[in-house]
């Protein structure tokens, strides 16, 4: 390896000679998935740092490779995974767990939450459950930016399944409205350009980022990656005092209207979330949130408030029927 490679601290390609460029550190971008090879290297490496050739030999099953071809092999399969390092003398180990960012030390050029940009994204799909068949009608990302929306992008689609009653009774959105629409295969490079390099932000974070990653792991066969932020979470810890933490109610706490017939559609809610961001991370800032390290050591602490206890009911065999929404 040569100085230069060793100063800029990037993993060269011994075949091809090209720099490995590294991971946004704070926006969303797509990688690889990590599949059963990267598994059995994982695997392979608790015992220690293993050059190129021994772990390829033992991960894939092949000996007697030629160290070019087993370094390009090993590039292939474990350079975008920020699981594994690269040595200095070239071998592979796993890479340390690392600490959240409020644990580490403050980074002098680590930008304050003003100057990052954001992608508030609201979804409606056909169900909860994308591991089970569920997926997209509809997907809006709303960039925000230097304290206000700047673009707006959104677009039904063609889940290429049937939408239940209580869905097109929920959202509006029916099987006629969509049956010519795109799949998302066909608007997944569109949605990925939409929110790249933002942080990823919705009502119920982990609701939309699962749809959104599963679509795009069908789509691209890569996987989605980078800063999430959930505007309940956040509510619960600024806002302990309201009934509820849906968008309903933290909307209507900070004057945010969402014009009539646009709620549960996705442009109208990423709308109106990203208006509640705003007000959300202005109000952050009053708790010393100046930065992302702030922001996750302050959403660390937990909720002001003890959270209530329902009561239990009684197991029963049946399946329960779905009569309320549960997504925000």
């Amino acid at each position: 390896m040569s100085s230069e490679q060793e100063r800029d601290g990037r993993p060269v390609d011994p075949v091809s000679g090209t720099r490995l460029e590294p991971f946004a550190t704070s926006g969303v971008s797509t990688r690889a998935e990590q599949g059963l090879l990267a598994e059995r290297a994982a695997d392979y490496l608790k015992a220690g740092p293993a050059d190129a050739r021994a772990l390829i030999a033992s991960v894939c099953q092949l000996s007697s490779l030629p160290a070019a071809v087993a370094e390009h092999m090993a590039y292939t399969l474990l350079a975008e995974h920020p699981r594994f390092v690269r040595t200095p003398d070239g071998a592979w180990r796993l890479s340390e767990p690392a600490p959240p960012a409020w644990r580490q030390p403050a980074v002098a050029d680590e930008p304050l939450l003003s100057e990052l940009s954001f992608a508030v994204v609201d979804v409606e799909t056909t169900g909860g459950r994308p591991d089970t068949g569920d997926r997209i009608t509809e997907i809006a990302a709303v960039t925000v930016r230097d304290g206000r929306v700047v673009d707006v992008f959104e677009t039904l689609v063609n889940p290429e399944r049937s939408i239940p009653p209580f869905i097109t009774r929920l959202t509006n959105i029916s099987w006629e409205m969509v049956r010519e629409k795109a799949p998302f295969r066909d608007v997944c490079e569109h949605v990925l350009r939409a929110i790249d390099g933002h942080v990823f932000v919705a009502h119920n974070a982990s609701f939309d980022w699962r749809f959104v990653s599963a679509e795009v792991s069908r789509a691209t066969g890569r996987e989605l990656t980078g800063r999430r932020l959930c505007t309940v979470r956040l509510a619960r810890r600024l806002l302990p005092q309201l009934r509820s933490r849906s968008l309903d109610y933290v909307a209507r706490h900070y004057g945010v209207e969402i014009p009539e017939g646009m709620r549960h559609r996705a442009a109208g809610d990423a709308l109106a979330t990203a208006h509640c961001l705003l007000r959300l991370l202005e109000d952050a800032r009053g708790h010393g949130c100046e930065r992302w390290s702030d922001l996750e050591r302050f959403l660390s602490t937990g909720s002001t408030t003890p959270k209530k206890r329902r009561p239990r009911r009684p197991l029963s065999g049946l399946p329960a029927p779905v009569s309320r929404d549960t997504t925000a």
